[in-house]
């Protein structure tokens, strides 16, 4: 089974049990059971189960602008719903205006004290309503507007963000360029740590951009392998070493290497009160190149 995984910000790609080439059409499906068709672009690699990473676009042309699209097209929707209702309330609210604008008292025991009352109720729980549904469709509008404002970003998760962002890189360096070059001209006192920031962050999305999309992505080189930590417990036991501060324990430290106080000659200070033997001189300096 096909299924969706997280490749980074905004990109979701095709987690196979199966070696796909470019160009074939799967179907993925999604947490909740729903199946989707998509179209196979680049291999990315393989995740720790032995699983297949492709990058992938919807058969049918969805993307995340669409998405932002009837995102907006539905809150949009609702905002004119809350309008409309909040309206009605509003004509409701305005029932009894005529009678209420002559400021007629409430006839307490009479027997219009009950509908009379009634209508100033009636009349405010309707503006109440009305004033709710107005401010719910003010917030519908204002999401609207934020997903308006998405239907035209572009971003990785489609392959036209290489020709993107690559263009937003050669600007992004032009102006760190002029910036480097004019120091008068920078609008403050860290504009171009922050341009610089930018050409990175910008040279890191073309990387990315490239190895989803591109016709012939660059291959990584495989990280070369870290060397092994050097442990203070490997320095403390290694063969020939010893530390002294003292007389007392200089001696001991002398018979520990198995030197007597006389073959001063055969060991060398390495200093902060360390010494090694002549003839560990050499394993000495490899271990170090460790640390």
């Amino acid at each position: 089974m096909n299924r969706y995984k997280k490749y980074c910000p905004n990109v979701f790609v095709a987690e196979c049990d199966d070696k796909h080439n470019k160009g074939d059409e799967i179907i993925i499906t999604t947490k909740y059971g729903k199946e989707n068709e998509h179209i196979v672009h680049n291999l990315l690699g393989k995740t720790r189960e032995d699983k297949y990473c492709y990058s992938i676009t919807r058969a049918d042309g969805f993307n995340n602008q669409r998405r932002a699209e009837n995102k907006a097209s539905r809150l949009n929707n609702w905002a004119s719903s809350a309008d409309n209702k909040s309206t009605d309330y509003y004509n409701k609210s305005n029932k009894n205006r005529e009678f209420l604008i002559l400021g007629e008292p409430i006839k307490v025991g009479h027997h219009s004290e009950r509908r009379h009352r009634k209508m100033f109720e009636d009349n405010n729980r309707n503006m109440g309503k009305s004033v709710e549904l107005s401010d719910k469709a003010d917030m519908h509008r204002s999401k609207a507007a934020y997903w308006e404002r998405l239907a035209n970003k572009v971003d990785l998760s489609m392959p036209e963000s290489i020709e993107f962002f690559t263009e937003q890189l050669k600007d992004a360096k032009e102006y760190h360029v002029f910036l480097r070059d004019n120091p008068d001209k920078r609008p403050h006192y860290l504009a171009l740590q922050y341009a610089n920031k930018k050409v990175k962050e910008l040279e890191s999305k073309v990387k990315t951009a490239n190895r989803l999309w591109s016709d012939s992505p660059v291959v990584e080189e495989p990280k070369k392998q870290k060397k092994d930590k050097l442990t203070q417990n490997e320095v403390d036991n290694f063969e020939g070493l010893f530390f002294a501060f003292n007389t007392d324990q200089f001696k001991k430290g002398m018979l520990k290497v198995g030197l007597s106080e006389s073959d001063k000659d055969k060991i060398i200070d390495i200093g902060y009160g360390g010494y090694i033997r002549k003839d560990r001189k050499e394993a000495f300096l490899e271990m170090q190149k460790r640390a």
